[in-house]
């Protein structure tokens, strides 16, 4: 019988294939695709300096492969939240649970969106049809697939998604060439990487932020953990930054070649709009690439989300769940977060801001946990309250955007604000309680870490 943790996580089954279709869930979302091509459409590269700054990270995460394994090893983790409690608090671990819960109800409604209105194109149904169906469906994947499964279908949508993709490039190029396109768009400035459309500011902060999002990106975790050894899950991270380098720089080329070619095209339909250019059969791979990106994308989101409820829970809870009742347990949490927080996309309509906003969350979680990893002084009260006053800025940011769309307060970017007042906290709260060389945390995971590689050496790995 599959236990809890089995469908949960998968943990220590998968090959570097699978596992790198796990982790590369971060870069199909079929709402980068959609997202970045309208953003191009309507604003210029600069707009997505964002997206830049996770292609740094995903690399910068390979670092953190052996920390994430180590509490494995040594722990049991298999999931963030448990690596957290483990190496800092119970406390500690429900900021990092509760940023995986923001950060995914982010994203999970920028890819209600996109799916949603593709549905509503394809099958000629109204809105409150297509947002329904793409609930129940879904849903319901993530409900029968399990984290292992999930990650075999996600191998299969990255290369259906990646050949679309690449094929639609091929088509609008040879409609023109890339210097045609630089000569006429240079002049608009949308190939102003600095001074455009984002402030030199937001630029800054974004590159010294927004990068920490994918050292504690849920499904790198989820993959580092379901990986067979740490060797396979490190391969498989190492080739999730050059895949995205490949996918989002043709995705780029495709939305500035079509802002050329059509500039009078709705940007919020514009891959569609583009892919329908080359007739009826373009635009049904296009579709289907974004589609399968979605129904394997959103669902690990779904699982993830669950899995982060379920650790909350165990992390207080008295005594602790039979396998069969968590497993049950966990399952029911699929489809409450399922249905509760795709409707959340029906909030805003601004992927890209959206997807920002969810996941600079996930920046503080992850740049806290880099400080205490390079400052072996850092307490574990230094943790807990830079995590939490990031996570309480970002929180105000993303309501204040709702209540003024396209408003900061002070004008301050979210990811400037977060980064500013948990790294303060963290270094003010370190220096007065941080009298020891290596605090209790490092220490736990400097054992970690040396149990790991002894093990490690004596089976040959």
């Amino acid at each position: 019988m599959q236990s809890a943790e089995d469908y949960a996580t998968g943990k220590g089954t998968m090959g570097v294939w699978v596992t790198f279709a796990l982790m590369v869930g971060n870069v199909i979302s079929a709402s980068y695709v959609v997202g970045n091509t309208a953003a191009i459409f309507e604003y210029d590269i600069a707009y997505l300096w964002t997206f830049y700054a996770y292609i740094f990270g995903w690399g910068l995460t390979t670092a953190y492969v052996s920390t994430y394994r180590a509490a494995a090893h040594y722990y049991g983790a298999s999931s963030m939240g448990e690596a957290f409690r483990h190496f800092y608090s119970k406390r500690v671990s429900v900021c990092v649970n509760l940023a995986v819960l923001v950060a995914f109800m982010g994203a999970l409604s920028a890819q209600t969106i996109v799916v949603s209105g593709l549905l509503r194109t394809l099958l000629g149904i109204n809105e409150i049809a297509s947002v329904i169906l793409t609930i129940i469906v879904l849903t319901g994947i993530a409900l029968l697939g399990g984290m292992k499964g999930m990650a075999k279908v996600n191998l299969l949508h990255t290369i259906v998604l990646a050949m679309s993709v690449l094929i639609v490039c091929i088509s609008v190029y040879s409609l023109t060439s890339f210097n045609e396109v630089y000569t006429a768009l240079a002049p608009e400035g949308v190939f102003k990487m600095i001074g455009g459309s984002r402030s030199t500011g937001y630029v800054i902060s974004t590159i010294l932020v927004q990068p920490f999002v994918c050292v504690v990106s849920a499904l790198s975790v989820a993959g580092t953990y379901g990986a067979k050894t740490r060797k396979t899950a490190t391969r498989a991270q190492i080739m999730v930054p050059i895949f995205a380098i490949l996918f989002f720089g043709a995705v780029l080329l495709v939305a500035v070649a079509g802002r050329y070619l059509w500039p009078e095209m709705e940007p919020s339909s514009a891959w569609y709009g583009i892919s329908a250019k080359f007739g009826p059969w373009m635009l049904a791979l296009s579709s289907c690439g974004v589609l399968a990106a979605s129904m394997s994308t959103a669902p690990s989101q779904i699982m993830l989300m669950s899995s982060s409820i379920v650790s909350i829970r165990n992390t207080f809870a008295q005594e602790k769940l039979e396998d069969k009742d968590e497993l049950k347990l966990t399952k029911i949490l699929v489809i409450v977060c399922g249905v509760v927080f795709q409707l959340l996309g029906l909030i805003s309509k601004d992927i890209v801001n959206i997807m920002t906003n969810a996941y600079t969350v996930w920046a503080v979680a992850g740049l806290v946990f880099t400080l205490s990893l390079v400052w072996k002084r850092v307490t574990e009260q230094a943790v807990f309250s830079g995590m939490l006053g990031g996570i309480g800025v970002t929180a105000i940011w993303i309501v204040y955007n709702f209540i003024r769309p396209g408003h900061t307060p002070f004008n301050i970017p979210v990811a400037t604000a977060a980064g500013a007042v948990s790294a303060g906290l963290v270094i003010i709260i370190t220096l007065v309680t941080g009298k020891e060389k290596y605090s209790p945390s490092s220490q736990r995971i400097r054992i970690a870490k040396r149990s790991m590689r002894e093990a490690e050496a004596k089976a040959g790995e």
